[in-house]
């Protein structure tokens, strides 16, 4: 094995088993590219023709996104907002029934998709992936569901009308709105809610159907669900930690019953009387900021072709926290806590769909289609079922 230094006259010096020889400095630079590039690559360090190969690389995979993604992504964010602004008066209904209507459109286009796309064994090869994060997922939500009933139903103050903390964001946000018309327009705008957030995300995921992004669908929500599953164990560690009054007062009597007698009757009252994944002291940190945060880390990992839907989604989430805050759902801090830990946990996992190392090749021209297996075409309709289960029940 080849042993490099590089000596203080500006000479290298390779070693090769006992013998020894001497190379100038000034030797062209692809020779000494190649001695650096073996070096720093056996240190960790990346050569120049790496960080080169690295850079073509995300160009080729930037040049592979496609634009329609981008401009449907803005439309499915702007599009409520903006019937809601220029609609008359006397057509109050016309912004849901537009929703509606477009979503029956979007239902049959991905319905038309998945008949006819393409590459099927590309996404088959990440099913079992998907499967294994799908069903921690529902494992931990399931638990989850459950404590969130026994944290409330264990404070001790829960009786008592405890005021809440004081909340200084909360606080300039008031402040705000009440001397600038646009604060106050920006505060109290309707907030994206979670739905749209998820089918922000599936949108990116199905995206493949049309080859706007050079991944797999399963593959990206792979490591979105497993994000969930792991960001919620330690949101769940939080909360039972240090129990913080709710913002409001009484949020106990207005939601929940009162606390059976013994242990295994209050615990089994969170799987058969209590629903959905709502309560009053799982505070810290909020669980709906969490599930927010994975769109645009989604769309930022997988989609860096074209940026605006990427950047909508982050002031989507921001408004969402200011209002969640103003509103009196949760501490600012809980929706801090949610950003920080959602995204560090979604780059821990990177692992699960490495976007570096999983871009599918492009597919030759003229090659036929595969077979879609009826398994993974139940697989799918199973999932949004159990997507917009959660998604309502987590409204109650």
């Amino acid at each position: 094995m080849a042993s490099v230094v590089l000596n203080l006259d500006g000479r290298m010096i390779e070693g090769r088993g006992g013998g020894v020889r001497r190379r100038a400095a000034h030797q062209p630079a692809d020779a000494r590219d190649e001695v650096f590039g073996d070096w720093e690559g056996a240190h960790g360090h990346p050569s120049a023709k790496g960080r080169q190969a690295d850079k073509e690389h995300r160009l080729a995979v930037r040049r592979r996104c496609g634009l329609r993604l981008d401009l449907a992504g803005a439309l499915l964010l702007l599009l409520q907002p903006g019937l809601e602004l220029l609609t008359p008066s006397f057509l109050p209904n016309l912004p849901a029934y537009s929703i509606e209507a477009a979503s029956a459109v979007g239902l049959v286009l991905l319905l038309w998709r998945i008949l006819c796309f393409r590459r099927w064994r590309d996404e088959e090869a990440q099913v079992p992936r998907f499967l294994l994060c799908f069903v921690a997922m529902l494992a931990e939500l399931t638990v989850e569901n459950c404590v969130v009933w026994l944290v409330s139903a264990w404070d001790l103050r829960k009786e008592h009308d405890i005021p809440g903390l004081q909340d200084n964001v909360g606080i300039a946000a008031k402040w705000l709105a009440a001397r600038s018309d646009w604060a106050r327009l920006f505060v109290g705008a309707r907030a994206v809610d979670t739905l749209r957030f998820l089918v922000l995300l599936l949108a990116l995921a199905f995206s493949v159907l049309w080859e706007q992004v050079p991944y797999s669908g399963f593959g990206i929500m792979a490591r979105a669900v497993l994000t969930i599953c792991c960001s919620r164990i330690l949101r769940m560690c939080c909360f039972m930690s240090t129990v913080l009054p709710n913002p409001r007062p009484g949020c106990y009597a207005k939601r929940f019953p009162p606390v059976p007698e013994g242990l295994w009757a209050t615990i089994r009252a969170g799987y058969t009387t209590i629903r959905g994944f709502g309560g009053c002291n799982d505070l810290i940190f909020s669980g709906h900021a969490a599930f927010w945060m994975l769109a645009p880390l989604a769309w930022r990992t997988y989609y860096p072709g074209h940026r605006l839907t990427t950047w909508l989604l982050w002031l989507a989430l921001f408004h969402a926290c200011i209002n969640d805050v103003v509103t009196l759902q949760h501490y600012s801090v809980d929706m801090l806590l949610a950003v920080v830990v959602t995204w560090a946990v979604w780059d821990w996992l990177q692992w699960v769909y490495p976007p570096a190392e999983t871009v599918l090749p492009k597919r030759p021209p003229g090659q036929a289609r595969d077979k879609l297996n009826p398994a993974v075409l139940a697989l799918i309709i199973g999932c949004l079922l159990v997507a917009g289960i959660i998604v309502i029940a987590g409204k109650a």
